[in-house]
């Protein structure tokens, strides 16, 4: 038996220098491309695991220096979180973060949950978007998904092939390199809401997440608490709300929640979300996801993991009695006021909680590049009915 990689070694010091150079203008590769790093393993390199069955393999590449050549099992699926590993075009994901162990025979184990990652990557078909689910408790990331995604077996090699579909890949305008999940941050429409309310709890601006607002509303949002105007999707209330607060206290909460963190890594480098001086924001998937996490777990944000590994301690993100006031909103939230990219590409948000026939529950986000703000709605009810 080969050995496995739970725990990330050397992970720490040699992410910075894995994670950010060469490649193709999406997704950089994480290592040097057509040079071993370690001395290679006879028995061939080792595989990424999910729920217990490798999704990669190898087969000998008639290379004398680099004896094998990576293959992968449905590629596109889990292309975001493996990266891929090719003899001409370098390293990128698990695959350079792990490239010395996974060179010399040992498997890398991911906390990804196939059937979720497979309902969310059917659901978001076809459209530009992202999904994550999130265990609200350890960060174990169970849903990393990007779409349109690509197979990396398709340039795995050092062939024309290999060049041809390098080429397309990189000159393909819907990007399907851009890892969307992680290190794509846009405008986080409605969703941040979610961030404005918790401010206003935090910081005394109301008692409860069911007292009526002073700010903004008209309508059946006139007047609305926290709990009904996030249920409705009452943007004027939050707009309001947030010039009442002012910037300093929305990124005092937004930052707690782990906004303009640039050092985050899952081990895979992640895009840093913002809040900017003027009061306008981006967020990735994942952020959102760990916005939603820490209201499911009591207020407590814990640190994203893809690969198992020795637990690191989690933060207070709110306290106890903000997290429980804004839980049930966000549950009962089914409609998220849309965001647009800056081209004025409509964004769909969604954030909501799935619950494990273990009893453990699952933060999730999505975002879908669509006219249809429920269309990012469709993608977590799919990912929600795989995992329970």
């Amino acid at each position: 038996m080969r050995p496995t990689i739970r725990t990330p070694l050397a992970v720490t010091t040699l992410l910075v220098l894995l994670a950010g150079c060469g490649g193709g203008p999406e997704e950089a590769p994480e290592g040097p491309g057509g040079r071993p790093t370690a001395r290679p393993s006879a028995q061939g390199l080792g595989d990424i695991v999910v729920a217990g069955r490798p999704v990669t393999g190898s087969e000998p590449s008639g290379v004398k220096k680099i004896p094998f050549q990576r293959t992968y099992t449905d590629g596109a699926l889990y292309a975001p979180v493996t990266g891929y590993r090719s003899l001409a075009f370098g390293r990128s994901g698990l695959e350079a973060v792990y490239d010395s162990d996974l060179s010399r025979g040992s498997d890398v184990v991911t906390t990804i949950e196939p059937a979720a990652q497979k309902a969310a990557f059917t659901a978001l078909g076809d459209d530009e978007g992202a999904a994550v689910a999130l265990d609200a408790s350890t960060g174990d990331l169970l849903v990393v998904v990007s779409t349109p995604s690509y197979d990396p077996a398709g340039f795995s090699g050092r062939l024309p092939a290999d060049a041809e579909a390098w080429r397309e890949l990189n000159q393909d305008s819907r990007r399907p390199l851009r890892d969307r999940a992680l290190r794509d941050a846009t405008a986080p429409g409605g969703t941040f809401d979610v961030v404005i309310a918790a401010a206003a709890l935090e910081h005394g601006l109301y008692r409860s997440a069911d007292e009526p607002t002073r700010t903004g509303g008209s309508g059946d949002c006139a007047g609305a608490s926290i709990r009904t105007a996030l249920a409705k999707a009452c943007g004027d209330v939050f707009a309001a709300m947030a010039d009442a607060l002012g910037t300093g206290k929305i990124r005092e909460t937004a930052r707690a929640f782990g906004f303009d963190d640039r050092e985050l890594f899952v081990p895979l480098r992640t895009a840093s979300s913002t809040y900017g001086p003027d009061g306008t924001s981006t967020a990735t998937p994942l952020q959102m996801a760990r916005v939603a996490a820490a209201l499911a777990d009591g207020g407590r944000l814990a640190p994203p993991r893809l690969v198992a590994q020795v637990e690191k301690p989690a933060v207070r993100a709110v306290s106890e009695r903000t997290a429980a006031a804004l839980l049930p909103a966000v549950r009962a939230a089914d409609m998220w006021v849309p965001a647009e990219e800056e081209d004025g590409t409509p964004l769909s948000w969604s954030l909501a909680y799935a619950r494990t026939d273990d009893g453990r529950t699952v933060a999730l986000a999505a975002r879908v590049a669509h006219a249809d703000p429920a269309a990012a709605g469709r993608v977590t009810r799919q990912m929600a009915a795989a995992l329970a």
